[in-house]
């Protein structure tokens, strides 16, 4: 589809525009998760230790990448505003802008994260496999700028309705990644770092097609002069997108915490067993992710343009559209979750957890019905300018989750998985809720294109 194509899909009827989008978002996040498990299947191979050093180092890694989903979501939701609000220029100026801040605050970051790498593994917990996951981790803080760009990159693409091409830079991030992972770990004889510098050096390819479809074939073209820095404009994105890098960073730094407590109840073996079944839970989630990530440029256009009622069909369809996908995942992992434990316990080392793994995972699933309405929460106050509502709501249900975790770890790993499901309920709620106040919030003051 050309540019023209996609915003003229983006400003058209919204359940066309998200089924449309969704498609390709889905396979592309479906991409990126197998190469987060092919990861891990991969590591696992050198042993625990390894194994538990990626679980520990993930939060971390999801920290950085989500700080750049995050301005990459925020800036999305205002470029798509302003395309709805008829204003290209503005939607150009506003993308150079956001690619501006990203590679600047990657390039402040960087140095910080790798002179503290060691002190912030022990700070969350690595115990004694702290050498095994600064080996992980220092690889993956050096590329903190590029991991920014590409989420930034990423999200403003899909701001503009161009789903395929945000799709086709994360498929080939997890392709050039899965390829790279046995070639440096084992051939290169790099272990464990091999991992981290195959992700850098996927994630480089990944956001090289991202910055020449910019140059080549997008809807909005980026000037020279654009990418001098503009107050008035910067501070539009930053409005937007700051909330949105603090939300991320709320989810992945709570992440830590959870896994601090996992780690105090069962150790790093038993961080091995919560969070692998973690990771194919979150697969499960995906058709809830795609349908968000399609519903703010969507919902954005139409709050832009002044149409409501467009906004509230996007926002109903969505949580119709992934439902059925979200159930049917659901009974399959609850029934037959041991095939879905394999990638994680097939060596000699790891297959006593399979068990207990599968266990978790069975308990896990009843959390995905309930969780699947918070990316779906988040995504609509985006696209109604309300960013702050969304990190409020992330706070309220990470110290939520602390609150169960803790209660679990004081009695055992098993109540644990109990307080990832009654811990979803609680955030699933409250995100439904807040989405509906807040459109009724906005909508009564609206009376045209913003």
């Amino acid at each position: 589809m050309s540019a023209e194509g996609n915003v003229s899909m983006l400003l058209g009827d919204p359940k066309k525009a998200i089924r449309t989008m969704t498609v390709p978002l889905l396979i592309a996040l479906l991409v990126i998760q197998v190469n987060a498990l092919a990861d891990r299947a991969w590591c696992s191979g050198l042993g625990t230790d390894a194994l538990a050093a990626t679980a520990i180092c993930a939060p971390l890694y999801e920290v950085i990448t989500g700080l750049g989903t995050g301005l990459g979501v925020g800036g999305a939701a205002v470029v798509s505003r302003f395309i709805g609000a008829g204003s290209k220029r503005d939607a150009s100026e506003g993308t150079a802008q956001t690619i501006l801040f990203s590679l600047i605050f990657g390039i402040v970051l960087t140095p910080i994260l790798v002179l503290l790498c060691r002190d912030i593994l022990i700070l969350v917990g690595s115990g004694d496999v702290t050498d095994v996951s600064y080996d992980y981790m220092l690889w993956i803080m050096v590329g903190t700028p590029v991991f920014i760009i590409n989420g930034a990159v990423t999200g403003l693409i899909r701001g503009e309705g161009a789903a395929r091409m945000s799709t086709l830079m994360m498929i080939v991030l997890a392709v050039a990644n899965i390829v790279l992972d046995p070639v440096l770990i084992y051939g290169a004889g790099m272990g464990i770092a091999g991992a981290s510098v195959a992700t850098v050096i996927a994630t480089i390819i990944s956001t090289g097609i991202g910055l020449y479809y910019y140059r080549h074939s997008s809807y909005i073209k980026i000037r020279r002069s654009d990418l001098r820095m503009d107050a008035g404009k910067m501070r539009v994105v930053l409005r937007a997108g700051v909330p949105q890098m603090a939300e991320y960073t709320v989810i992945y730094a709570m992440n830590l915490v959870l896994n601090y407590l996992v780690i105090w109840c069962a150790g790093s073996e038993g961080l091995a067993v919560y969070s692998a079944p973690n990771m194919v839970v979150n697969i499960a989630l995906l058709p809830a992710y795609a349908v968000g990530s399609a519903l703010i440029p969507v919902a954005s256009a139409a709050f832009g343009h002044g149409d409501m009622q467009r906004m509230r069909d996007a926002y109903r369809f969505s949580i119709r559209f992934s439902a059925w996908m979200v159930l049917l995942l659901t009974a399959i992992l609850f029934l037959f979750p041991e095939p879905f434990i394999y990638p994680f316990t097939y060596s000699d080392s790891t297959v006593y957890l399979r068990e207990d793994m599968s266990t978790a995972l069975r308990i896990y699933s009843l959390c995905i019905p309930f969780y699947s309405f918070i990316p779906l929460g988040s995504s609509m106050l985006q696209a109604l300018a309300l960013p702050n509502w969304s990190l409020v709501m992330s706070l309220v249900r990470n110290i939520v989750f602390i609150a169960l975790y803790a209660a679990g770890a004081m009695v055992s790993l098993y109540w644990i998985y109990w307080a990832v499901v009654f811990g979803s309920v609680v955030g699933g709620l409250m995100a439904y809720v807040l989405a509906d106040r807040g459109y009724r919030r906005m909508g009564a003051g609206m009376s045209g294109p913003v």
